[in-house]
């Protein structure tokens, strides 16, 4: 489950946390780590959101995003260009990506019956994501990489996101939401700095 319109502003439980992986983050990979109800999406968002905020640090409290300036708008939008959200077909539409757009999907309503949208994160969406990061940020100082739910790779793509994760291009940060971290190649995991994402009480 993905949280709807997979907002970026973080959900209220996850702004402490939210705080305090802005401050300690030091690897250029995060796994954020948790249920599907703590919000790994929202999270990963919410800290691309910050990473490319364009309002000088200063004026933000806690270096959390503005959510008023150009940069914010355009993650808000999907439309960032230093920014790429990575999700299985399944899921574009919930992360706010619209439907899905790949070759041979579901073509929403001409009556042709076509395959159904893969729940996999194939290694050409892995590939063409790895192109984006080896490019220069167009806007921001840095470009981020958001794979959501990670353990959605199949072996492929995660062989060849394992290959950039060894050596990073020099302005990148991954951000890999994960529900089932053991699920993941160990050699995935021993790259990135894990984050565990507390599940919220019910109230």
């Amino acid at each position: 489950m993905v949280t709807p319109a997979a907002s970026a502003t973080p959900w209220p439980w996850q702004r402490t946390l939210l705080t305090q992986t802005l401050a300690t983050q030091r690897a250029h990979a995060l796994l954020l780590h948790g249920a599907q109800d703590s919000g790994p999406l929202a999270f990963a968002l919410a800290l691309a959101r910050a990473w490319l905020c364009e309002t000088p640090a200063a004026e933000r409290p806690d270096g959390l995003a503005c959510g008023r300036c150009a940069g914010c708008h355009l993650v808000d939008e999907r439309s960032h260009p230093d920014l790429r959200l990575v999700v299985p077909e399944t899921l574009r539409e919930a992360a706010g990506l619209g439907g899905d757009d790949s070759p041979g999907a579901d073509d929403g309503g001409s009556g042709r019956k076509t395959r159904k949208p893969s729940a996999e994160i194939k290694v050409d969406a892995v590939r063409a994501a790895l192109d984006f990061a080896a490019l220069t940020p167009s806007r921001a100082r840095l470009k981020v990489l958001v794979v959501h739910p990670a353990e959605a790779l199949n072996a492929v793509a995660a062989n060849a996101l394992l290959k950039t994760l060894e050596e990073p291009p020099g302005a990148m940060r991954f951000l890999l939401g994960c529900g089932a971290p053991h699920a993941l190649l160990p050699t995935i995991r021993s790259r990135c700095q894990a984050v565990a994402l507390p599940t919220p009480e019910r109230a």
